[in-house]
């Protein structure tokens, strides 16, 4: 079992699983509030999170979730600084999910905590499933991946 990691990259639905479900995702998010590890995320995240809480739960939700993800990230990856990562990247793994990739790669990140086949199927090396991520900490996770 590998070790604890100390900085990680959250993406977009660690967030909103994490705040709609009991599930892994919530698992992970209490791990990053109790200061387990720092959570590193980027522009990209804090926009889908706020426009996926302000169009299904309203304005103010929208703007509660953007804080709750700014207040949580020990650092925010600026789009201006993974330029050359995402020119890298383009064409290698979709559109979607290239700023995600290309700020764990500027940062050195080990993993890139999400659910989304697309990053396996991109054979992205830090990708890794909430699921699998909580394991690491000798939590139970829920049977669910995310």
């Amino acid at each position: 079992m590998s070790k604890k990691p100390k900085r990680v990259y959250l993406d977009s639905m660690i967030f909103i699983f994490g705040r709609l479900e009991e599930c892994n995702s919530r698992l992970v998010l209490f791990l990053a509030q109790l200061g387990e590890f720092e959570v590193v995320t980027s522009e990209l995240v804090i926009e889908e999170v706020e426009r996926f809480f302000r169009e299904n739960f309203g304005r103010q939700a929208g703007y509660v979730s953007r804080r709750f993800v700014e207040e949580l990230s020990s650092r925010i990856v600026r789009r201006n600084e993974i330029k050359i990562e995402m020119n890298e990247l383009r064409g290698k793994i979709k559109a979607k999910d290239l700023e995600n990739v290309a700020a764990v790669r500027h940062e050195n990140l080990e993993y890139l905590v999400a659910y989304d086949e697309d990053y396996e199927e991109a054979e992205i090396k830090e990708y890794i499933t909430p699921k699998e991520f909580v394991k690491l900490f000798r939590l139970k996770p829920y049977d669910m991946e995310y």
